[in-house]
C-alpha cells in the first residue's frame, strides 16, 4: 500500500478586474482583524495602499520587502507585489504560522500559487529547512496585472514553457531513481505548458484582460500541481537548474537583474536538445511570444551560460534530471549552445 498523502491548495481563488476588492470579504471569512502586508517600495506599495484603504475594520501593518527575522503581528500575512514580496510573505507566514493571502501585481512566474520560495532565497534561509506555505487565498486582479511591464508578463509565458522539461525530468527520475511521481500533478503541469504554447502569440501583447487571465490561470494551475505533488518537481527541472545557476552567478558578480522566466525558456531549449525533442518548435513558440531566443537578448553571454550548464547539476544533487549526476562537459555545453543557435 502507498503511504498516506496530504497536500495544501488555495481555498479561495478570484480572477478578474477588481478581484483585489474582495480582500475585506476574504479577511472576514477567516476572522482576520489585523494583517501584515508585504509589498514593494514603489508602484506595488501604491497599489497596496489603495487596496488596504478598503479594509476599514482591519488594523494594517505595512512590511517592506527587505527580509527581517522578527515576529509579525496580525492574524494573516498579505502579499501585494511581484516575486520578492510574495516570497518574503511566504517566509513570514511560515515562520509565524499565519495564513497567507496573495495579490499579485505581475505574473512573471508560478510563485503566485506555489507553496515554495525561489531557489536563491531558499538557499540563504536553508537553516529553516524546507520553507513551504500554500496561499490560503489568491486574488488575481487582472486590471492591476495588466499594468505590469510586458516583458515580465512574457516571462510568465517563458516559465510555463519550461514545464515541458520539468515533467519529463520528473518522469526520468521516477524511472532511473524510483522517485515518487504523481501522474495527476504531472498532467496539471503539462496542461499549463500546453495552454501557454497554444496561446503564446495571441496573448503576448497583453492588451486585453483575457490575455492576462489565460496566463494567470495557467500559472496558478502550476502552483496547484506543486501543492498536490508535495514538491516543486512537476514545475522545476533541469531548465530551472540552468536558470538558478545563472541567477546565482549574476547575484555573486553584481550583474544587472536577469529575468527568471526568460532564463527558464532558454534552458528549456537546451534541455529539449539534450532529450532529442523538438527544440526548434520551442524556439519558434518563444519567438512568437516575444521571448529572447538568444543568450544576449536575455542579458547573459556565452561564458555565463556555459558555466551554468556545467555547474547546474550541483545545485540540487537530490534532484535527478537529464543533466545526470556529473553534468555536462564544457565541450558538450558549448556544442548545445551552438547547435541550438542560442549563442
Amino acid at each position: 500500500m502507498k503511504e498516506l498523502e496530504s497536500f495544501e491548495v488555495p481555498r479561495y481563488v478570484v480572477f478578474g478586474p477588481d478581484a483585489a476588492g474582495k480582500l475585506p470579504e476574504v479577511l472576514a471569512k477567516i476572522g482576520a482583524r489585523k494583517i501584515a502586508v508585504v509589498t514593494g517600495p514603489t508602484a506595488s506599495r501604491r497599489i497596496a495602499e489603495s487596496i488596504v484603504d478598503r479594509c476599514r475594520d482591519v488594523d494594517v501593518e505595512m512590511v517592506g520587502e527587505d527580509y527581517v527575522e522578527t515576529p509579525v503581528k496580525g492574524d494573516a500575512v498579505v502579499a501585494i507585489g511581484g516575486g520578492r514580496p510574495i516570497d518574503i510573505a511566504k517566509i513570514l507566514a511560515f515562520l509565524n504560522k499565519k495564513p497567507l493571502i496573495v495579490i499579485p501585481t505581475s505574473a512573471s512566474h508560478d510563485g503566485i500559487a506555489s507553496p515554495y520560495i525561489s531557489y536563491v532565497l531558499g538557499k540563504k534561509l536553508s537553516k529553516y529547512g524546507k520553507i513551504a506555505v500554500a496561499p490560503m487565498a489568491i486574488l488575481a486582479d487582472t486590471k492591476i496585472i495588466m499594468g505590469a511591464p510586458p516583458r515580465l508578463l512574457r516571462a510568465g509565458i517563458g516559465d510555463l514553457l519550461g514545464k515541458r522539461i520539468s515533467v519529463r525530468d520528473w518522469a526520468l527520475a521516477n524511472r532511473v531513481k524510483g522517485e515518487p511521481y504523481s501522474e495527476y500533478a504531472a498532467i496539471l503541469a503539462k496542461a499549463s505548458y500546453s495552454i501557454a504554447a497554444a496561446n503564446a502569440e495571441r496573448i503576448s501583447g497583453f492588451r486585453r484582460e483575457e490575455d492576462v487571465r489565460v496566463l494567470v490561470k495557467a500559472l496558478i494551475g502550476c502552483g496547484v500541481a506543486m501543492g498536490i505533488a508535495g514538491t516543486s518537481r512537476p514545475c522545476s527541472g533541469s531548465e530551472h537548474l540552468f536558470a538558478h545557476a545563472v541567477e546565482l552567478y549574476a547575484e555573486e558578480n553584481g550583474l544587472r537583474e536577469v529575468i527568471h522566466g526568460e532564463l527558464v525558456a532558454l534552458g528549456a531549449v537546451v534541455m529539449s536538445y539534450l532529450y532529442g525533442i523538438n527544440w526548434r518548435g520551442l524556439k519558434a513558440t518563444m519567438r512568437k511570444a516575444g521571448l529572447p531566443t538568444r543568450l544576449k537578448e536575455a542579458g547573459i553571454d556565452r561564458d555565463i551560460a556555459v558555466h551554468a550548464l556545467t555547474t547546474a547539476h550541483k545545485l540540487r544533487p537530490d534532484r535527478y534530471t537529464i543533466l545526470g549526476e556529473s553534468g555536462l562537459s564544457k565541450e558538450a555545453a558549448e556544442r548545445a549552445l551552438e547547435d541550438t543557435g542560442l549563442a
